[in-house]
């Protein structure tokens, strides 16, 4: 067994290198697996640790009114038993620069001398939050002084009131910079909103406040006896721990359908590994039956060939699982002005072993189908080839019905562990082996019309090509599946974005 692996190992190098490129297939849904897993599980774990910070404090009140009297007095009373308590005014005004005649409309937000109670607030330059309590100033988003042409100690108007532009943010807890699009923050102190004189009768302005608990006090709890006055008063309640679950959720529902992305670039890979080896095989019967004159039996051929194209497997899914992980590192630095935190990354061994393991998998289950032909090469191959026998024998083979099945019911498991639902796991496998089945039988069409179709008057280099189609060892079905798989593949993706883009013009 070691000569003939030795033999094979040295014989086939050419042919291993083009079978590694095959291989190298799997790289690229494992990559996929690996990075969306990994920052997935990197984003949910920044979460927790910053729940409170996106949130504000560990339980936030907010309303479309000013809070009532009712309201105002359990703050206050709250405040007396020393909970911090922090208070937020937004509202969206323009803003007016004098030196250079810019307006542009913002969005205002007075605050309380406690905010934030989480997290911290980094502007350019650097301490110019400080002087927010001390001074009539107001520190605003980079985006506005671009637009107003302005610069640190203008002067900005909003309302009657003026304000020296004292800085600008840098990082403001909770808040994404996406937000700018819709309208540049400017930061002001809760005592200087009088003199604006903006919120008269039918303003529209959002009324929020935060309180921090002391540590280990559990938060839902804490806020059960509140919630039937605040609903009676219409000011929404939240807790950090509803803020978790939601983004959570968020992030996990995101994650899930990159996921089944990426399995389908995975599972397009393995069959472009299974064209492959398919090819592989063809060029190998030769070899095999020489093998088989000197005394190897069909399961050692089979044995030596499966350790290889496990071996190859195992090389492509682990320079697939080194990609994800660069893409894993390069992630936060494309989306951190899209998210409202920041991702701390980390190497996520269970991302890592699970895409790993997966690429492996399908590697050599999609391999395996065509290397069970190399069992029934026998001897008299090496004196006559018939390709056309090994393919009608394959359809009789026990062991290649239960490769079958196992490829089968592996692409179910997969589909149903990456998507959030068995239901959906079992729709989303459905799916998959419709689209395979309808390219398939497009493949069968094409290979049978072109028998039907090439004619003897036709010149010579036509009717090759197209006979090439349908003669034995033709790559027809392989090649129109793998195709028609990579097309399917990208106009979903397409037809997801359309929708997405279209609810949100709907929302603006």
């Amino acid at each position: 067994l070691g000569m003939l692996s030795r033999l094979a190992w040295r014989e086939s190098r050419t042919a291993r290198k083009r079978l590694l490129l095959y291989m190298s297939s799997i790289s690229l849904g494992v990559a996929a697996l690996v990075a969306i897993d990994s920052f997935a599980s990197n984003t949910q774990e920044s979460i927790r640790s910053q729940s409170r910070a996106l949130l504000g404090g560990d339980v936030s009140f907010s309303a479309h009114a000013r809070f009532p009297a009712v309201i105002d007095s359990v703050f206050d009373s709250l405040a007396t038993t020393g909970l911090p308590i922090a208070r937020v005014t937004t509202f969206g005004s323009m803003a007016f620069v004098g030196r250079t005649g810019g307006t542009r409309l913002t969005q205002v937000r007075a605050v309380s001398d406690k905010f934030p109670l989480y997290g911290e607030i980094v502007t350019e330059p650097a301490g110019a939050w400080a002087r927010l309590r001390q001074a009539q100033v107001a520190l605003v988003d980079p985006t506005l002084l671009v637009a107003l042409d302005a610069r640190v100690g203008d002067t900005l108007t909003i309302g009657y009131a003026r304000f020296e532009i004292a800085g600008a943010l840098t990082s403001v807890p909770g808040d994404p910079g996406i937000t700018s699009a819709i309208g540049p923050r400017v930061f002001i102190a809760d005592h200087w909103l009088s003199e604006t004189q903006l919120l008269g009768f039918g303003s529209r302005a959002e009324y929020e406040a935060f309180v921090k608990l002391p540590v280990g006090v559990n938060s839902p709890r804490w806020a059960a006896p509140l919630r039937p006055r605040m609903l009676k008063a219409n000011v929404r309640m939240r807790t950090v721990v509803q803020q978790e679950i939601s983004f959570t959720e968020v992030i996990g529902q995101m994650a899930s359908f990159l996921g089944l992305v990426g399995l389908i670039a995975l599972l397009l890979g393995g069959v472009g590994v299974a064209s492959g080896v398919h090819a592989f095989v063809t060029r190998k019967v030769d070899t095999v039956a020489v093998f088989r004159c000197l005394g190897a039996t069909s399961a050692q051929v089979l044995f030596i060939y499966v350790v290889q194209a496990t071996a190859m497997g195992f090389v492509g899914a682990t320079l697939g699982a080194a990609l994800g992980v660069a893409i894993q590192f390069g992630l936060p630095h494309l989306v951190r002005d899209f998210l409202p935190l920041n991702v701390v990354v980390t190497l996520d061994p269970v991302a890592l072993g699970t895409g790993l393991a997966i690429g492996v998998c399908v590697a050599l289950i999609f391999a395996l189908r065509p290397l069970l032909a190399l069992r029934r090469v026998s001897p008299l191959q090496a004196l006559r080839r018939d390709d056309a026998a090994l393919t009608r024998a394959s359809l009789r083979d026990p062991a290649t019905q239960l490769v079958n099945v196992t490829l089968i019911v592996s692409i179910i498991l997969l589909a149903i562990g990456r998507a959030d639902t068995v239901p959906r796991g079992l729709m989303f496998a459905v799916g998959i082996g419709t689209s395979l089945v309808v390219l398939y039988g497009a493949a069968v069409l094409l290979s049978d019309g072109a028998r039907r179709l090439v004619r003897p008057a036709w010149p010579y280099v036509l009717r090759q090509g197209i006979a090439n189609l349908y003669l034995p060892a033709n790559q027809t079905r392989s090649v129109v599946i793998a195709l028609g798989f990579g097309s399917f593949l990208v106009t979903t993706l397409y037809l997801v974005q359309a929708n997405l883009l279209k609810q949100f013009d709907i929302t603006a």
